[in-house]
């Protein structure tokens, strides 16, 4: 192990974790600027909020490092048991922000997490002990930070998280047929890779910082992923949004000879499921409705999309009224299937309507969504569905 120390380490360490702050910063007002409030978009601003604490307290720890002074000694601790604890704070965030993109639900509730947890309340005691243990760490005479004997062990809770989430992500990812989605989870799989590398050289050269800068690398990586989603996909669901949508059908308003079947569905007593069970459910209610699409529609040459809200629309090429009548019926069998296969706290199922045309016109699309909606709003009240 190799020792860096003197006045090029501190204002290297400053440094680059003032530039780490910034960028983390710039992170979370883009996150809050120029996405819609959802529950992932959430969990990924308080994971940005918990990582500027660790980088501030970085910073704090290595200013105030082997200065003279009892108040100084106080604010070492503190500031290094802050820094250690929401450390592990963060790993548990992005393991809990990476089991809801990849499993598309909330992660279990205290109960049974209390096994997942016990790693990190045995390291919050070793932490939060050390100013008289010395376990996690310690102050000699002249206020310079060690290392405790029992140091390892934060590493490896906080490297169990950070690579639960990532073996998780890759297993899913070989279920996937979907590039987008494929594409998303191998984000989150990688996403442990460059604060590891930075933990491994941390370890060779002692002194420097580096584990933290490297996961802001890790979160530009994610936001660039998210990014790149918002351009023509959905946040939520990865299908396409409504402004692709409107691109791939102008298509058809163009090509005064090509016919199609446009669908338009949306969730039974969607605002209920929102008001009695929270926005997470309202947001797993409408991952769970695509997904079923995907499965419905996949291989096809279909065009799925999220119109808004709680509403989808399904672009099919041609007009076959047997296919249209099939399709709806494959889609209410695999609704009933998912609901016997899960234990949902909501009811989850959907109102579908179609209208179809040869006919051509600059706007016909336009009218056959009115039409399509109509029809769904029709199927919905036979049903006696409340359109909520």
């Amino acid at each position: 192990m190799t020792v860096v120390g003197g006045a090029a380490a501190l204002t290297y360490n400053a440094g680059i974790g003032i530039f780490s702050c910034a960028i983390t910063l710039v992170i979370w007002y883009f996150y809050k600027r120029n996405f819609a409030d959802t529950h992932d978009i959430g969990m990924l601003r308080r994971i940005e909020a918990s990582l500027l604490v660790v980088l501030l307290s970085d910073i704090g720890m290595w200013l105030l490092d082997g200065r003279a002074g009892g108040l100084i000694r106080v604010m070492l601790y503190v500031i290094n048991i802050i820094n250690f604890l929401m450390a592990i704070v963060v790993a548990i965030q992005w393991l809990e922000y990476a089991w809801f993109r990849i499993y598309r639900r909330e992660m279990p509730g205290i109960r049974k997490m209390v096994p997942a947890l016990i790693p990190f309340g045995l390291t919050a005691v070793f932490i939060l002990s050390s100013p008289w243990t010395g376990w996690s760490f310690y102050l000699d005479d002249a206020n310079v930070y060690h290392r405790g004997e029992f140091a390892i062990l934060q590493y490896l809770v906080l490297l169990a998280y950070l690579l639960g989430a990532s073996v998780m992500a890759l297993i899913q990812r070989k279920k996937e047929a979907a590039r987008d989605r494929r594409a998303e989870l191998l984000t989150i799989a990688f996403f442990t890779a460059p604060p590891l590398m930075g933990g491994l050289v941390q370890t060779a050269f002692y002194g420097l910082n580096l584990i933290w800068p490297c996961a802001v690398i890790s979160s530009l990586l994610v936001l660039l992923n998210k990014a790149g989603e918002a351009i023509s996909q959905d946040t939520i669901t990865g299908l396409n949004n409504r402004r692709n949508l409107e691109k791939h059908l102008r298509q058809y308003d163009e090509n005064q000879d090509r016919p199609v079947t446009l669908m338009m569905l949306d969730i039974d007593a969607f605002k209920r499921i929102n008001d009695q069970h929270g926005h997470s459910a309202g947001d797993q209610a409408i991952m769970e409705a695509a997904q079923v699409l995907k499965k419905v529609f996949g291989g096809s040459s279909a065009f799925l999309s999220r119109f808004g809200g709680d509403e989808f629309v399904v672009v099919i090429p041609g007009a076959d009224e047997g296919k249209a009548q099939a399709a709806i019926t494959r889609i209410h069998a695999s609704f009933e299937a998912l609901s016997a296969e899960h234990s949902f706290p909501f009811q989850l199922s959907v109102s579908a309507g179609y209208a179809m045309s040869e006919k051509t016109g600059a706007t016909r699309t336009a009218e056959l969504l009115k039409t399509a909606d109509k029809r769904m709003y029709e199927a919905k009240a036979r049903a006696g569905k409340k359109a909520e």
